[in-house]
């Protein structure tokens, strides 16, 4: 049965990628996100479907190996959302225990990306996909397409900022304009982005 808390719904979402330790796998980290992360996440008020996916593999010299989707019940609930003090200690609790492959967040890790969606094909969410991004309009055939329209500052994880967000046209550490996703194996477009994701939780 297809969940009621479909990613294709919401008009908006939070992109977010990351690496983690080598060491993370070993230690549980896949059914801690089942068990734990993702239940949390989808219970916070305005957060209408939060997912977990990973690249397999990732891309080489990409920088970054899983992404979530963090998408929003409205454009209204963002700053309430990304200000959450639940979820501001949370997060701040992940990165204890779980931590970055590197000492420090490489500039596209720091951030997190609004994206608007500008396409919902209507297709049945599936476990497996492909996911690609690139510079300039969206491809026009993918399950799921965003376009990046602001960049988030990861304030529990760099620090305070006195703008926490800002329009992508001022820079954009994740170097992609538009996002897309297609359930199944998708058509291998060529893409900068283009590698085949599993997800790993979901609602």
């Amino acid at each position: 049965m297809t969940s009621p808390r479909r990613l294709g719904d919401a008009e908006w979402c939070i992109f977010i990628v990351y690496t983690l330790p080598e060491t993370a796998e070993a230690r549980g980290y896949e059914p801690w996100l089942r068990a734990v992360d993702n239940p949390f996440f989808n219970a916070i008020p305005g957060v209408h479907h939060y997912a977990n996916w990973k690249l397999v593999p990732p891309p080489s010299g990409l920088g970054w190996t899983h992404c979530d989707f963090q998408a929003l019940t409205s454009e209204e609930e963002l700053e309430r959302v990304w200000f959450h003090p639940e979820l501001d200690r949370f997060r701040s609790g992940w990165i204890a225990k779980w931590g970055y492959a590197t000492a420090e967040p490489t500039p596209a890790i720091g951030s997190a990306y609004l994206m608007r969606r500008v396409r919902d094909s209507g297709a049945a969410p599936a476990a497996t996909g492909r996911l690609s991004g690139g510079a300039g309009a969206p491809p026009g055939a993918a399950d799921l397409e965003w376009r990046i329209e602001r960049i988030l500052h990861k304030h529990y994880a760099l620090g305070p900022a006195a703008r926490w967000q800002r329009p992508a046209s001022e820079g954009n550490p994740l170097g992609l304009d538009w996002i897309a996703l297609d359930y199944g194996p998708g058509d291998g477009r060529a893409a900068p982005l283009s590698a085949a994701a599993e997800q790993i939780a979901a609602p």
